[in-house]
């Protein structure tokens, strides 16, 4: 690792264990009259570090998205009420993006704006690659909640209002995709002044981008990616409307088109604390992805999960809480029957008591890659609603998400691992239910990107509700969810907190609520989280 990756991985460990609270961005918090004296890639780099946390694995992702999707069962099994949403689910609501990274991100503008005009000139690439950012967050925050705060939030300290009012959904996604769009534009144009980079304090870069151009190239590339992911979400609600902006996003020339594009946060080994809340042992592998990745070789197996202690083979645990119930004794050993997750893919400090002490490896978090462009690309050309081909774009996409995989294995420092044999991808796309076959096509890409999804369940749960895949009876066969013989349905949303009464954003909260109810599917109330956004359609 280079020093300038250390440098990053500091800045980072130092944001997000508030070891730097007195550092100039958190004053900026605190007192506005200050904020002309802090540099715009510290706030950058202050939300970059705050866009992941530790009760969102702990909570979101361990004990909820996993088991739900049927990554991984509990420890001791899946209870009858596991596919609930309970506890302090949905951090990325007000912790994350309301408390850290859409109010660092919101201030960039107004530090540029209060530059001497000769230096903000030199930051117009850094304000769009914020607007690109934030953008994609308001997005993944309403996702699961529908309608938030977003036009008139962040700005009371400017002069805005303390009380801002909820975007419905469907005027946030024109807002997002228009926001995304001008900013493309812009680091696509360039400019007469020579740009400052982010550079080294972009850590979803590894090493940084030194030159200006290619830093606002890649995130241009960024930006027609999550147009592209936010237009699929579209495709039951407004279809035209879809086809419209993939088509304007694929007339752009700026895309992406190798795992080097892929757009994930990046960081050293202590970020992701394995003896934290980022701890990722005792949930075993489930039986329906175990059962799919052992029949085909697939070389990412070794990867995401590490072979069952009792028989060093790969074994998956069943899901169903009915059959968790029928296996009792084996969930009694359950860290020795069943494969578990691979420890230093999500914590690379985890200590293995091996005798080599705790890993120094690289942690990612993947929003956007590059295999889960190509799987939406296959599933245009799929439907018929692009001329691309889609074998080709299914093909790129596995490949890509092997690769990507590979890389982030290789780079965690996982116990033992080895990188995958030239020729293994091939061997790989060949395998009866991997081959692509037009008749099965759309539930083989589906199936392939809920793979990829392994680090991005929250995707992975999206796409179920767009498609309906994967089921009982796709590629990838999951298990029929029951409790004494009755059927378990997934949650669609999160379950919203309801603001006090005495709160000052009262008022637009239940307002809000008023809306997402008149669409009929957003069920009885702000806690029903059987009900549906907006865009997810029956």
């Amino acid at each position: 690792m280079n020093k300038r990756k250390y440098i990053v991985s500091i800045s980072i460990a130092c944001l997000a264990l508030g070891a730097c609270k007195k550092s100039a961005f958190v004053e900026t918090n605190l007192n506005p009259t200050t904020l002309y004296s802090v540099d715009p890639a510290d706030q950058f780099l202050a939300a970059a570090a705050g866009c992941q946390d530790d009760f969102e694995y702990f909570y979101d992702v361990y004990r909820s998205e996993n088991n739900w999707l049927q990554y991984t069962t509990s420890p001791a099994g899946n209870t009858p009420g596991f596919a609930r949403v309970t506890g302090n689910f949905n951090e990325r609501y007000s912790k994350i993006f309301y408390g850290r990274v859409g109010t660092y991100l919101s201030d960039i503008p107004h530090l540029i704006a209060q530059m001497k005009p000769g230096d903000a000139a030199k930051r117009v690439y850094q304000q769009n690659i914020a607007a690109i950012f934030k953008a994609y967050y308001a997005f993944y925050v309403s996702d699961i909640n529908g309608d938030i705060p977003y036009t008139q939030a962040f700005e009371a300290r400017y002069g805005g209002t303390l009380t801002p009012a909820y975007d419905r959904q469907a005027t946030l996604f024109d807002t997002l995709d228009a926001q995304i769009k001008a900013a493309v534009k812009v680091l696509e144009t360039p400019q007469a002044a020579t740009q400052v980079p982010i550079n080294a304090k972009d850590p979803f870069f590894p090493n940084g981008i030194s030159d200006p151009v290619q830093e606002a190239t890649q995130w241009a590339k960024i930006g027609n990616a999550v147009r592209l992911k936010m237009a699929m979400r579209l495709m039951k609600r407004d279809p035209a409307k879809m086809k419209s902006i993939v088509t304007e996003v694929l007339a752009d020339a700026t895309q992406m088109a190798s795992t080097d594009d892929s757009w994930a946060l990046y960081a050293g080994p202590g970020y992701a604390n394995g003896a934290g809340n980022y701890n990722p042992v005792g949930f075993c592998a489930a039986k329906p992805v175990i059962d799919f990745m052992n029949t085909t070789g697939d070389p990412r197996l070794k990867m995401f999960y590490r072979p069952a202690l009792k028989t060093m083979t790969f074994v998956g645990a069943p899901t169903s809480p009915d059959d968790v119930a029928a296996n009792t004794n084996n969930f009694l050993h359950s860290d020795s029957v069943y494969s578990q997750l691979q420890h230093r893919l999500f914590a690379p400090n985890y200590d293995e008591n091996d005798g080599n002490g705790a890993g120094t490896g690289i942690a990612f978090f993947p929003l956007l890659t590059y295999a889960e462009y190509c799987f939406i690309r296959a599933e245009l050309g799929n439907r018929g609603i692009t001329g691309d081909d889609a074998a080709t774009w299914y093909n790129k996409g596995v490949t890509a998400s092997i690769t990507y995989y590979d890389q982030r294995a290789v780079a965690a420092g996982i116990a033992g691992y080895n990188k995958i044999a030239a020729g293994d991808i091939t061997t790989y796309l060949a395998q009866p239910k991997v081959a692509y076959n037009p008749a099965t096509g759309l539930d083989q890409i589906v199936c392939q990107a809920y793979l990829d999804f392994f680090r991005q369940p929250s995707e992975a749960w999206a796409w179920w509700k767009r498609t309906g895949l994967p089921s009982t009876t796709s590629t990838i066969a999951w298990e029929a969810l029951s409790t004494s013989g009755t059927p378990i349905a997934l949650p669609r949303r999160a379950a919203i907190s309801v603001l006090l009464p005495t709160d000052r954003n009262y008022d637009n909260q239940q307002a809000a609520f008023k809306n997402m109810t008149s669409d009929g599917n957003w069920g009885t109330g702000p806690n029903d989280f059987s009900g549906r956004v907006w865009w997810d359609m029956p």
